[in-house]
């Protein structure tokens, strides 16, 4: 179990890379037989079996149904040469992996795992694999990751003009609304036949109608007739984005107004009906910014900071006195990247700065200096400019709509990608998949 969950902690190192599966790497011995040559390396019986084995135990706990043993075994084969191409790619252009990402890689993975690196190498012993078999796995799922990085990730960009054409799609303008819904579900037999799902949808159709008619209410039918967990409370379910309802919900929805009540739904749980309240367009997300400024001496010692502390204070009195704040900080400040542009740090959000810093800054009035404040970089001299309440909604959007666009690019370059990597390697398959 052990080597499973950690060869899915090693995928999470990959972050998002389109590589599916990682293996722990069994020790490779002479009489270990050649499945597949993949240029000046190999492919063996006993990698192949891990990696199989890897795999069985990923759908088990999935949950997803494995396909036949020989479409299984033909897709683990590949996505071995696949990593072998790709490793090989890696050494051969000069990627390499430092002990310290070695050594930073296992401690994300101990991390993750909530054990220690000795405690992992431990358990890994008792199942019989090596401490060097597990870094020389690890090694090589680095060196995959880095050049997927470099060759593929780093190849991909997202225009604004692309993200605006995604943005006039009528569903995507949509994907913010929220609904305020109430809701009935008519019971059937979670073994019903056709005929009998049939019959609950007729039921379904007969009560719609007599609600649309004026002839009962949908709060008094969800009350009467509905097994939802809702239904006491005339089946309301509040307000709901899209993203938290089954997609049978959010389909139907597509091409409703306020007031109307959708036709029987079907699904194994039951028959449902649902009346869509209120719609509102995409919601508001408001987030509190801040504009400011500061001067830093940098200072890391007791010595120093208080050193710092008093030179700040001369400095406060000069601005105070009349002096300008941003030629001071383009004078005197040790922070180069702010200093340039006059001490400006821009539009901050909540959590963008250090605590101390952050803590001193929203204790300030719009236009009001600090005292020297102490933070891990050193000594500032902060000055309030401008506060504002920004809604960022419409840049969510864009940012989801980048993201997927660039998922899908990434996708394909990385096809393209291996693609070209397995039309100029030499591949030799040894051995048919009936005999392994």
């Amino acid at each position: 179990m052990l080597k499973y969950l950690l060869s899915l902690l090693t995928a999470m190192l990959l972050l998002g890379s389109m590589f599916p599966v990682v293996l722990l790497a069994e020790s490779v011995t002479m009489l270990d037989r050649v499945l597949v040559v993949v240029d000046d390396d190999i492919i063996t019986l006993g990698e192949f079996e891990s990696a199989l084995s890897s795999m069985q135990s990923k759908l088990a706990a999935s949950g997803e149904k494995s396909p036949s043993e020989k479409i299984l075994k033909e897709k683990v084969l590949e996505q071995l040469v696949f990593e072998k191409l790709l490793q090989l790619h890696a050494k051969n252009t000069g990627i390499n992996v430092t002990d310290a990402m070695l050594q930073q890689a296992m401690e994300r993975l101990a991390k993750q795992n909530n054990l220690t690196v000795p405690q992992i190498l431990q358990k890994l012993k008792e199942e019989g694999i090596s401490e060097e078999t597990f870094k020389e796995d690890l090694k090589n799922q680095l060196l995959v990751q880095r050049a997927i990085e470099r060759d593929v990730r780093r190849q991909v960009s997202v225009l604004d003009s692309e993200v605006d054409g995604v943005l006039k799609n009528v569903a995507a303008a949509r994907s913010n609304r929220t609904y305020n819904l109430s809701h009935i579900m008519l019971p059937v037999n979670e073994e019903a036949s056709p005929t009998e799902l049939e019959k609950g949808r007729e039921r379904g159709i007969s009560l719609r109608r007599r609600i649309l008619e004026g002839k009962i209410s949908f709060d008094t039918a969800a009350r009467k007739y509905s097994s939802a967990p809702d239904s006491e409370k005339g089946g309301n379910l509040g307000w709901k984005t899209k993203d938290q309802l089954p997609a049978l919900f959010a389909n139907a929805l597509e091409g409703m107004q306020e007031g109307d009540i959708s036709k029987p739904l079907v699904s194994p749980g039951g028959i449902h009906l649902l009346k869509l309240n209120q719609l509102k367009g995409s919601k508001q997300q408001l987030v509190n910014q801040t504009r400011a400024r500061h001067i830093l001496f940098k200072a890391k010692n007791k010595v120093d900071i208080e050193h710092a502390k008093l030179e700040m204070q001369k400095i406060r009195k000069r601005i105070l006195a009349g002096e300008d704040f941003g030629e001071l900080a383009a004078e005197v400040s040790q922070d180069t990247g702010s200093a340039v542009k006059g001490g400006e740090l821009g539009w901050l959000n909540k959590g963008e700065t250090v605590p101390g810093f952050e803590q001193a800054m929203d204790a300030l009035q719009v236009g009001e200096i600090s005292q020297p404040i102490v933070s891990q970089f050193g000594v500032h001299l902060i000055q309030l400019e401008e506060r504002r309440l920004l809604d960022v909604s419409e840049q969510k959007r864009r940012d989801v709509i980048r993201q997927q666009i660039g998922k899908r690019k990434v996708a394909e370059k990385y096809d393209q990608f291996l693609k070209q990597l397995k039309s100029g390697a030499y591949i030799e398959y040894r051995v048919p998949i009936d005999e392994m």
